[in-house]
């Protein structure tokens, strides 16, 4: 692997937080980075359990890196911080959040915990166009997008400049993949779980969250829409709520 001058800024850098004998492993999105977990990994572990949410590699360093990166990486990382969270508590539960919502699902298939929730989770996508990346990916490796939005924080001015100003047809790719992988394992998911979804997001449709809820085989199961939330729901206008909600099903 060829590696590239990058810093990791510090609202990217893993998060653990020690708690309880349960622990909930968190795993963020496609492009995003630990701090969009930052208040819910704090209000979990306020709650009692011990806390992990991993940095996925080539997220939160630079484009470049990213580039470096496919889906077998993002998945050992958190098969990775499962084990090490295993290795420390009694129980582990799964969260995750949009790409990480996917991952959750793979993981739940395969490894059988009390407890999922899944955010927003991209098993389907409103822009079809992403069955088109494994091909794109051959003759392009990032390509510019229209993003006007300035933010405060010169980190997530760093964040938007360097992943959420491009789109990329090879990590998309590989998205994709994970999004056709997780499709085919919903169904031997058995953890009790929670699918919560947004009204507003422009990312993921409504129907993917259905799709999660009505194929799984898990007894204990629900799906809850929030009717102001975007797609990051941890990180949006009622993630109060939305982590009200989860903590409400960790414990229950």
């Amino acid at each position: 692997m060829e590696f590239v001058n990058c810093r990791t800024v510090r609202k990217s850098l893993p998060i653990f937080l020690h708690g309880g004998e349960t622990g909930v492993l968190l795993v963020h999105g496609f492009t995003g980075s630990p701090h969009d977990f930052e208040y819910m990994a704090g209000e979990i572990n306020k709650a009692g359990f011990t806390v992990s949410v991993p940095r996925l590699p080539g997220h939160g360093t630079c484009g470049e890196d990213f580039l470096t990166t496919t889906r077998h990486d993002w998945l050992r990382r958190a098969y990775d911080a499962y084990y090490d969270l295993q290795g420390l508590c009694k129980g582990v539960y799964i969260v995750g959040l949009s790409m990480g919502g996917v991952i959750a699902l793979i993981m739940a298939a395969n490894l059988k915990p009390k407890k999922l929730v899944t955010l927003a989770a991209a098993t389907h996508v409103f822009d079809n166009r992403i069955a088109l990346t494994p091909l794109l990916a051959l003759f392009k490796k990032k390509m510019i997008r229209q993003n006007d939005e300035r933010y405060d924080d010169p980190e997530l001015q760093y964040l938007k400049n360097e992943y959420w100003s491009y789109n990329w047809p090879k990590q998309a790719a590989e998205l994709y993949r994970l999004m056709k992988e997780a499709r085919k394992k919903v169904s031997e998911i058995t953890s009790d779980t929670l699918v919560v979804a947004a009204r507003n997001d422009n990312t993921v449709p409504l129907s993917a969250a259905e799709f999660i809820y009505k194929n799984i085989r898990s007894e204990k199961r629900k799906l809850l829409i929030f009717e102001k939330s975007g797609h990051v729901l941890s990180n949006d206008v009622e993630k109060e709520e939305v982590t009200k909600a989860v903590i409400e099903w960790l414990k229950g």
